[in-house]
């Protein structure tokens, strides 16, 4: 695990060490040993890029085979002379993560295959759903983007969600009767506006103690407005779903409503009657109006 963060390293093959994609921590590959017991019998499991690459090697040796990651281009022009490479047909097969998806045209690619298709389906995020149809249905498309037409393969373990199963057939406004469903139920945006109010310390019992102050500033708040007790929903304080990255520990508030103004009015008073939380050296507070991740 990061010495930093609450996640799994990852084997970076090239550079033979384990990496944090959060942080940046690094330690050695080969002198890697299980922390808890001390054993350097550690199984190299999961599905990365470059395992896959070495597995399309293996099957089609005489390949010309390309990787677009994190690793492959950060240089500076690596994406464009790789796109260069393909549209001139010097690349037989890309494999990538998704930011392969992200807009490229590639007019000779008649074959597309996703692997782990459901991966995102498991964040603890009320847009996983969304993320996944959307990833699936851009990826989908770079298939038979020419004059010849395109396949595209795609590996679940979850075949008959909603998610995959519209994905597969594009059929965005299926997906859209289902998920808004879902929506309404729980009251999540487009249905209600959100407000993430992000509680971070170095010292965990700092960040609880910033967030429940945090929190019941907020209830006090309701308590002595009917307007905001009415319109305004008061979630948490909560342990974030990454609970640590970069060494500060993490905690979150929700703040939900029907509508902008009673929100934004409610996050102006909390500023203006208690400027202390949000300017303390002990805990740093963000506010992030209709956040995007809730990670």
């Amino acid at each position: 695990r990061c010495r930093n963060c609450d996640i799994s390293l990852t084997l970076h093959q090239s550079a033979n060490a384990y990496q944090c994609h959060y942080c940046g921590f690094s330690r050695p590959a080969a002198t890697a040993t299980c922390e808890a017991c001390g054993s350097d019998k550690i199984k190299r499991l999961g599905l990365g890029t470059e395992k896959v690459e070495e597995a399309v090697a293996a099957l089609f040796p005489q390949a010309r085979i390309a990787r677009m990651d994190r690793d492959t281009t950060q240089r500076k022009g690596a994406i464009v002379g790789m796109l260069k490479r393909l549209r001139a047909g010097e690349i037989d097969v890309l494999v990538g993560t998704q930011m392969i998806a992200k807009g490229h045209d590639f007019p000779g690619i008649t074959l597309v295959g996703i692997l782990c298709a459901d991966l995102s389906l498991s964040f603890p995020d009320f847009r996983a759903g969304e993320h996944t149809f959307q990833l699936i249905a851009q990826v989908a498309g770079r298939a038979g983007r020419g004059e010849r037409p395109g396949q595209v393969i795609l590996q679940t373990y979850n075949p008959e969600h909603f998610s995959i199963r519209t994905a597969r057939d594009q059929d965005y406004d299926a997906f859209y009767g289902q998920e808004i469903e879902f929506r309404r139920a729980l009251g999540y945006p487009p249905v209600t506006r959100l407000v993430q109010l992000r509680i971070s310390a170095q010292d965990p019992r700092q960040a609880k103690a910033g967030a429940e102050g945090l929190g019941r500033q907020c209830r006090a708040l309701l308590a002595a407005d009917p307007g905001f007790a009415r319109a305004v929903t008061v979630m948490g304080p909560a342990v974030a779903a990454l609970a640590r990255i970069a060494g500060l520990y993490r905690w979150q508030i929700l703040l939900k409503s029907s509508g902008n103004g009673p929100l934004h009015r409610f996050v102006e008073r909390l500023l203006t009657e208690h400027p202390e939380s949000f300017n303390s050296r002990q805990a740093r507070v963000v506010v992030d109006v209709d956040p995007l991740f809730l990670m």
